[in-house]
């Protein structure tokens, strides 16, 4: 009974400890792993938004928070498991085929979308319709990932500065990206990419 109310009050993917999953989906039950948050120089420095070459320098590092595939990953037997229709998306370089984008990665992509356009606007670039709509769409899904993976870690003082310095409770990211490269579509990092690529 326990497992329904709260398969009913959560609506995640997962339900709490004991029960079974809410929905079958082909994703592994990751590790999860003690993450003390700080800040890095390499993905966000100080000079980040200074201009939009520091910008894009600093968002080029980011291609290595994200899989081989750009997040997107080949669709599994579709049938045995609780999943939307699938997009079409580049399995090699001639085929294409169904595939899911992983939500962590969309994220990621959004974070990066956004962090361009804020220097854009930082710098006076006017905001065009497609932006502003792409924005829009960016601010609202990362609203709703912090909410359904809401981390309950309860932050106090430290010499880091708010929110840094503070441990929490972690999916073990490098266990994401082995799957995500192990499953990916085609790869998108041929050594072909622009220098200031970004997700």
């Amino acid at each position: 009974m326990a497992c329904a109310i709260a398969a009913l009050l959560v609506r995640q993917s997962t339900s709490p400890s004991g029960c079974s999953p809410i929905r079958r989906t082909p994703m592994p039950q990751l590790p999860r792993k003690l993450y003390t948050f700080q800040s890095n120089s390499r993905y966000n420095p100080e000079d980040m938004f200074t201009n939009k070459s520091a910008t894009l320098h600093a968002l080029h590092n980011w291609i290595e928070l994200s899989s081989a595939g750009r997040g997107y990953v080949r669709a599994p037997s579709s049938g045995h498991y609780d999943l939307p229709r699938p997009y079409t998306i580049a399995i090699d370089r001639h085929n294409d085929g169904p595939g899911y984008m992983i939500s962590a990665f969309h994220q990621l992509h959004c974070l990066s979308y956004l962090a361009v356009h804020f220097q854009e606007g930082y710098d006076g670039v006017k905001l065009e319709d497609e932006i502003a709509h792409h924005s829009v769409h960016c601010f609202n899904y990362l609203r709703q990932g912090i909410m359904c993976n809401a981390d309950t870690t309860l932050e106090g003082q430290t010499d880091a500065g708010p929110g840094e310095g503070s441990e929490h409770e972690c999916v073990d990211y490098d266990a994401l990206l082995d799957w995500a490269n192990e499953n990916a579509g085609m790869s998108w990092r041929n050594g072909l990419l622009p220098e200031e690529a970004t997700l």
